[in-house]
């Protein structure tokens, strides 16, 4: 008897196509945990695909290679997949209806720099990320050799407010997938004190839901099976008040699809038992200090600004962005970051900076002109230029009214080894010490009680030294120079340059001066 396929089947071959399609798709979601939400354009893109595919194992399977596929039926149904894709991609830019949802996302607040807080060392980063690894790798060792080989410290350096002081914690990772089927936890964290540069591994509850864990003890995995709905970031590692570690995971709102985002609430993950508790942000724990991501910050305020003037802004009048880094600094309590605000043409200079809250997103916008970040660093180099010193990227801190950058300068192995402050609104204005107290002192010398810069206009002098003198003056060496047209230039050793006790009569020697002959730095 012959078998007759009746009409309308579509075969074992069909079936077998669209199961494999089906386990294709799980693989995938299962790797990259794709929430199931329209709003998420990954979601959009697995259905778009999946639909194509069981037209394909179907209609198609049959008359796309024989030749009998029709424009007016068989057509239509992909077309129609093909244009709601597109249509879903499309709407809500700013393009099709969504400008106002663009122009309105960051909360920016304009202020007056008098409101900022006057300087506080345990109020800024003293220490970076790079640094902050290089001194957990010491005390990261104290494991001992049998578990130091089992794991490895993570790459989180979480910035997070410790009993009032700036510090960063990283948990321990596991070493690889080997290595966690033989340990199943990890064993605690490392935490240092951005301020005194202190380093400690603290040992906790044995950790097995973390982002280096593998299968469904994977952190972004467990997250999504817990909400496979919500469209949820990147986790930072956190401590409560008494020092237990979390995991605080941002959930976004999102308009169409991955339009405009916004953070509209947490889920805290324990690491040791997995247990996930779900907070608006507004009615998130005290202890919990990154809320908003700092990249979803700056898409919010880059998209803001763009838009501020109207849509077809071709000449791109009073666009401005944030500026490539930022640093960390501490306001009542929370952790914001600084950086700076420049336009988009990327000149010189900055026409203002910014202080992000980043528990509520809040942005305290100061607009006011002055350098930008990488002309202070260089000048801070150049004042200690002699020792091959790198500045880490400053903050922005208010010395007595006067908007000044703030810095550490770390050696070849990014261990601080100087600190410097630099004026914004002029970078030559440079002091620097071996101590943050010694660095701010010689930096008061440059100012008036009002502010003014003290002394006169400084200028670039370069002379031959006919004769080097030294005197003490209130327990300070001043190093006396007197150039071969008798004019005297001196320097305060205590302003931390020691380029000064290697000068010798004879050499030729470039400075910044006033027109009194004090010298504020060494040019070479």
């Amino acid at each position: 008897m012959t078998n007759v396929k009746k009409k309308g089947s579509i075969g074992f071959r069909g079936i077998l196509l669209i199961l494999i399609t089906v386990a294709l798709l799980v693989f995938f979601q299962l790797l990259f945990c794709t929430p199931f939400n329209i709003h998420s354009g990954g979601f959009v893109l697995e259905l778009t695909i999946f639909l194509l595919s069981v037209f394909l194992c179907t209609v198609g399977n049959k008359k796309i290679f024989t030749g009998k596929m029709t424009l007016t039926k068989q057509l239509i149904f992909p077309a129609v997949v093909l244009v709601l894709f597109l249509a879903l991609t499309l709407l809500g830019s700013p393009y099709t209806g969504g400008l106002g949802n663009y122009k309105n996302q960051s909360k920016i607040t304009e202020i007056d720099f008098a409101t900022v807080p006057e300087f506080d060392k345990t109020q800024v980063q003293l220490v970076d990320k790079d640094t902050a690894a290089q001194l957990g790798d010491r005390v990261f060792g104290t494991l001992g050799s049998d578990e130091v080989s089992q794991y490895e410290m993570g790459s989180d350096w979480t910035q997070i407010s410790v009993d009032g002081d700036l510090s960063r914690v990283t948990p321990i990772d596991f070493g690889s997938l080997f290595k966690y089927f033989v340990t199943k936890t990890t064993p605690g964290y490392v935490l240092v004190d951005c301020n005194s540069g202190e380093a400690k591994l603290v040992r906790s509850e044995g950790m097995k839901y973390m982002k280096s864990a593998y299968f469904f003890h994977d952190l972004d995995r467990h997250l999504f099976f817990h909400d496979p709905f919500a469209m949820i970031g990147s986790a930072k590692f956190e401590l409560d008040d008494e020092g237990k570690p979390y995991w605080i995971a941002p959930v976004y709102k999102v308009t169409w699809v991955d339009k405009t985002r916004d953070v509209k609430g947490i889920y805290i993950v324990d690491p040791v038992d997995g247990a996930c508790t779900y907070y608006d942000k507004e009615s998130a724990p005290e202890w919990v200090d990154n809320i908003y991501p700092v990249y979803v910050i700056y898409d919010q305020f880059a998209q803001s600004k763009r838009y501020e003037n109207g849509l077809f802004n071709f000449s791109k009048k009073g666009i401005v962005e944030f500026t490539d880094d930022y640093a960390y600094v501490q306001f009542n309590d929370h952790v914001h970051i600084y950086t700076g605000v420049t336009s988009v043409g990327k000149d010189e200079s900055n026409v203002g900076f910014a202080y992000v809250d980043l528990r509520d997103g809040s942005i305290d916008y100061v607009r006011r002109a002055g350098a930008e970040e990488y002309s202070a660093r260089s000048s801070a180099e150049g004042a200690v230029q002699q020792y091959h010193y790198t500045a880490i990227f400053p903050s922005m801190v208010n010395v007595k009214g006067i908007p000044t950058y703030f810095m550490g300068l770390v050696d070849g192995a990014n261990l601080i080894k100087s600190y410097a402050f630099v004026s914004y609104e002029n970078y030559q204005n440079v002091a620097t010490g071996t101590s943050v107290e010694e660095a701010y002192r010689n930096y008061l010398k440059l100012y008036n009680e009002d502010g003014s810069i003290s002394g006169k206009d400084q200028a670039e002098k370069s002379f031959v030294v006919a004769e080097v003198r030294s005197i003490v003056q209130n327990g300070n060496t001043i190093i006396l120079l007197l150039s071969e047209d008798n004019t005297i230039y001196w320097y305060d050793m205590s302003d931390g340059d020691l380029t000064a006790s290697f000068i010798a009569q004879g050499d030729t020697v470039k400075v910044m001066a006033d027109e009194d002959g004090r010298i504020a730095s060494f040019i070479r």
